[in-house]
């Protein structure tokens, strides 16, 4: 008899752990489903509007449920050579900059959405990242009044390569054509001097990046 019981236990388990893999899926800008335990390689280089690059993974969420999904994502830097790794799933974006596990913040994910995870390396020279991701499914417990984990989704391995040739490349094509200073007056400066400066970079894509910097005047 606690044979048997026991034998019914491991099944459901079973059968939770198989249902929670069905929940998520990920996926590509397509909808087209990625395989459990897919490795992507990821090659393509970026430029991200400021003098840098970014390498995004292409990563999407698919819930193939007709009900909304609490999930989150656990991720495990393999491989960090440079730069640091960032993802946006299921909503605030973290960036990790050393190798490890970690876990993101749970969020919902509603019914049949495909959704972008945001999901990218950003270097900083020429190098490889590798990082391991894997869904993490909740439900709801009436009794008490919190979410537990309900099961594993799938899980892929993100492969991220680029030289560090191409890094200089970007940077070269994505320097400011033009920098220009103001006070805290709104006036225009030939130089900053001593005092706070709004300082506008003007970048050849057409970006406009403002910021504010300290400048103190050398002896």
């Amino acid at each position: 008899m606690k044979k048997f019981f026991t034998l019914i236990t491991l099944l459901a388990l079973a059968s939770t752990q198989t249902f929670a893999q069905d929940e998520l899926q990920f996926a590509d800008a397509e909808g087209n489903i990625i395989a459990d335990g897919t490795v992507i390689n990821c090659t393509t280089l970026e430029d991200d509007g400021w003098g840098g690059g970014i390498m995004p993974s292409g990563l999407f969420v698919k819930n193939t449920t007709s009900g909304e999904v609490m999930a989150a994502t656990e991720y495990t830097i393999v491989t960090l050579e440079n730069g640091s790794f960032q993802t946006c799933f299921p909503e605030n974006c973290v960036a990790q900059t050393a190798t490890g596990t970690y876990q993101s913040n749970m969020g919902a994910i509603p019914a049949g959405v495909l959704k972008s995870m945001q999901t990218e390396w950003l270097p900083e020279a020429g190098g490889t990242a590798v990082v391991e991701m894997q869904f993490l499914i909740y439900k709801y417990n009436s009794i008490t009044k919190k979410y537990t984990l309900k099961g594993r989704g799938p899980k892929v391995t993100l492969n991220f390569s680029t030289e560090a040739s191409a890094i200089d490349h970007l940077r070269s094509n994505t320097q400011p054509q033009s920098t220009n200073y103001y006070g805290m007056d709104g006036r225009k400066v030939t130089r900053p001097v001593n005092g706070t400066y709004v300082v506008q970079e003007h970048f050849r894509n057409g970006a406009v990046r403002t910021t504010k910097k300290l400048y103190k005047a050398t002896k």
